[in-house]
């Protein structure tokens, strides 16, 4: 029997026998669509009428009924056109459309589930985490990306990325609880890389802490909270503060590893030294905290003024603004006219997509203004004008003074 594989995980792709085939540059096409379709439906069937609605949603066809069959009359075309054998590929039966059954289908999307499935009915955790790693090994990535916008592709992607991540969930109990954390770590690094936006980089972090590899950890935590911050606009979630108290706690007790430690923060500067082009310091929000307390405590032994600055972007009506593109695309242009503005002593961090905050040190009051007003320049000689900018300030002896009083 004829073998067609098809991949519909992380991009639309079938192979013939083991041999790629193209059916033409659109991959968005109707007539691939109406495959796409029933072969997701696969033995449960589609009516026409399911058909038609989900293919010429918001459409004005008149006669649906014959769009239809011309639309199956040029998928068949097109099959034979791309280098297939004459099939019917689709059957009508009882009402409803199904995959033919002359054609041997194998779909990742299926293969997915029924490991799902087979997790679920084990009665093992040892056949459950077998089960379940196989699955999450299959799920490449999300389902057609290339029509993600399309209802029909938006439901199903909403289900089986709840499959996903509840395998995800049990096997990482499930491997924490059995020690395994090499194995852990590999599993949260490639859902990370499927969906760098769901916290499994937190998972992986955990498992290099697990296994003692805290510099790699560090590393890891560094580049997700400036993931966090600079791409999704939000702050670090409390497990993954937590993977830095103990990664701050562990790195104190081993002080045999200065020079391990050393290197790895001249190389670190140098990088970020080459990738910022000088100017002030940019940090993730912890870091921040800990410069803050820094600051603090020589402050009080050298009696060096030190100001904390929050600027907040704002549109030519002073309004946040509102438009996502347009807010990170600001976003950017003032992190990089703070970094251009200010000297390599003072520090800042993105707090979240619209705000940033600042340590200026050696500096008064009226300077803040002057060095806002610089900043604010800056950002207007980037953005043509289309951005605007806020500000307040305090002195961390006057927060001190609260703090204690």
């Amino acid at each position: 029997m004829d073998e067609l594989t098809v991949y519909m995980l992380n991009g639309f792709r079938i192979s013939y026998n083991g041999r790629e085939v193209a059916l033409g540059r659109n991959t968005t096409a109707k007539f691939i669509q109406l495959l796409q379709l029933i072969w997701l439906y696969g033995d449960e069937g589609v009516t026409k009428e399911r058909l038609t609605l989900t293919l010429y949603e918001g459409e004005d066809r008149a006669n649906l009924n014959n769009s239809m069959n011309n639309l199956i009359y040029q998928m068949r075309r097109q099959m034979v056109k791309a280098g297939l054998p004459q099939h019917d590929y689709i059957i009508k039966k009882g009402g409803a459309y199904y995959p033919d059954p002359d054609v041997k289908l194998i779909l990742d999307v299926d293969q997915f589930m029924k490991l799902y499935y087979k997790g679920q009915d084990a009665e093992t955790d040892e056949a459950r985490a077998e089960a379940y790693l196989k699955a999450c090994e299959t799920f490449g990535g999300v389902l057609l990306p290339e029509l993600s916008t399309e209802m029909w592709v938006i439901t199903r992607n909403v289900a089986l990325q709840g499959m996903f991540d509840e395998c995800m969930d049990w096997l990482g109990d499930y491997l924490f609880r059995e020690k395994k954390y090499a194995k852990a770590q590999m599993l949260f690094h490639s859902a990370a890389t499927i969906f760098p936006d769901r916290d499994w980089q937190v998972g992986e972090i955990e498992s290099m802490i697990n296994q003692g590899n805290f510099t790699d950890a560090y590393k890891l935590y560094d580049k997700t909270i400036r993931y966090y911050e600079e791409v999704l606009g939000i702050s670090a979630t409390p497990r993954l503060l937590n993977c830095y108290q103990l990664m701050r706690a562990e790195l104190d007790l081993e002080p045999d590893r200065i020079d391990d430690i050393r290197g790895g923060m001249v190389e670190n500067r140098r990088v970020l030294e080459e990738d910022k082009d000088g100017g002030a310091y940019d940090c993730s929000y912890p870091s921040f905290i800990d410069a803050y307390h820094i600051m603090s405590r020589n402050m009080a032994r050298t009696g060096e003024s030190v100001f904390m600055m929050l600027t907040t972007l704002v549109d030519y009506e002073g309004k946040i603004f509102r438009n996502e593109e347009k807010r990170q695309d600001r976003s950017d242009a003032l992190s990089r006219s703070i970094q251009a503005a200010l000297r390599q002593g003072d520090v800042f961090c993105r707090y979240n997509i619209s705000q940033f905050l600042i340590l200026l040190s050696g500096t008064s009051r009226e300077d803040c203004d002057i060095v806002f007003h610089r900043i604010e320049k800056r950002l207007k000689d980037l953005t043509g004008g289309r951005a605007g900018l806020k500000y307040s300030v305090v002195s961390l002896a006057d927060l001190e003074r609260e703090q204690f009083s």
